[in-house]
């Protein structure tokens, strides 16, 4: 019998509504056994259509999650919040801070208020910032140097639901999710997958920085364990597959998965540097640019450890990049996407 009530935001996400597929399935992990108990109430931001179809059982509420009055109304009789909603490649520089930062500390305040258990907060390994190095992967305990108006938006909102939460009941715990890849994907990673089928995609630097990335299956998994296990309160952990790739790696996985040999174009370094100086320039004019932003990355270590999640909750990655890719290559292939 489902006795209790949870509240997701950030629905219809690619992790939200794969969160939910799971929980609607028997459990094979004690996660979900647990989760099982579950209702599940969904926020749904006005103007959005679902990536599937939402389950029978879920409720629905429409509203933003910088509406304080939508918030006090969503959080009603819940016992725990994951809240997933945000904005990674925002129109306006000030809306990424407005959502990532203002919505969720606005959210815990509601939470807080009604009496939540637990709130889970997705935030994102950019509030980190980059590793040293490709041998020094980022950990839980190293001070935050995010870069990016996005990173700093999350660093805040991490701080924000801190000190909102600080001397309250409510439990809260903060995921830093990698980049995901899978099955579902959104439309704005294709161009990978066109860039590799072609077999010459274009690689700014040598292509040998460290990156960690996350399959959708594993990250759920590490959502479900972040609120189900009793250690997770007050904690923060990296999200992420067993260990960092390199970055050529990635695409040559994805020119297997698709049947080519990928040979990469190199750019230079100092593409990177330009990048990077024209991303910071941008944004201090309150604009942003998608390309830009992510040629200025391009060649920084993004590894990250997840010894501390293992440790803790159990957190345990099955699925590696060639399995991941290759289901994605199949769905989009289904799709008629590549």
């Amino acid at each position: 019998m489902r006795d209790a009530l949870g509240l997701i935001t950030g629905y219809p996400g690619w992790l939200t509504s794969r969160f939910l597929v799971h929980l609607q399935e028997p459990p094979t992990a004690a996660w979900q056994d647990e989760l099982s108990r579950y209702r599940w109430r969904v926020l749904v931001a006005p103007g959005t259509e679902p990536v599937s179809p939402i389950p029978p059982s879920a409720e629905v509420q429409v509203g933003d999650v910088r509406d304080r009055a939508i918030l006090a109304r969503a959080v009603q009789g819940v016992d725990l919040v994951l809240h997933a909603a945000g904005l990674i490649h925002p129109r306006r520089i000030a809306d990424l801070y407005s959502v990532n930062r203002d919505g969720t500390a606005r959210l815990a305040e509601a939470s807080i208020r009604a009496g939540v258990r637990r709130f889970a907060f997705v935030s994102s390994n950019a509030a980190a910032g980059f590793a040293r190095d490709a041998a020094t992967p980022m950990r839980e305990s190293d001070e935050p140097r995010p870069e990016s108006h996005y990173g700093h938006s999350k660093r805040q909102g991490e701080q924000a639901l801190w000190q909102t939460l600080a001397g309250s009941a409510t439990e809260g715990v903060v995921l830093r999710p990698t980049t995901f890849y899978g099955p579902h994907f959104p439309r704005r990673q294709l161009k990978a997958y066109e860039a590799a089928r072609c077999g010459r995609p274009w690689l700014i630097g040598d292509g040998r920085n460290t990156v960690s990335m996350v399959y959708i299956d594993n990250l759920v998994a590490g959502v479900g364990l972040a609120l189900a296990r009793a250690k997770a309160a007050g904690q923060t952990y990296f999200l992420s597959d067993e260990s960092p790739y390199l970055w050529q790696e990635v695409f040559s996985v994805m020119g297997s998965a698709l049947g080519v040999q990928v040979r990469p174009r190199h750019l230079p370094a100092g593409l990177a540097v330009l990048s990077k100086t024209l991303d910071r320039g941008l944004g201090a004019l309150g604009y942003y640019s998608f390309y830009i932003h992510l040629a200025g990355e391009a060649t920084r270590h993004m590894g990250c450890s997840i010894d501390k999640a293992r440790r803790e909750l159990g957190y345990c990655p099955a699925a590696s990049l060639p399995y991941g890719i290759r289901e994605a290559v199949l769905w989009a292939r289904a799709r008629g996407w590549l």
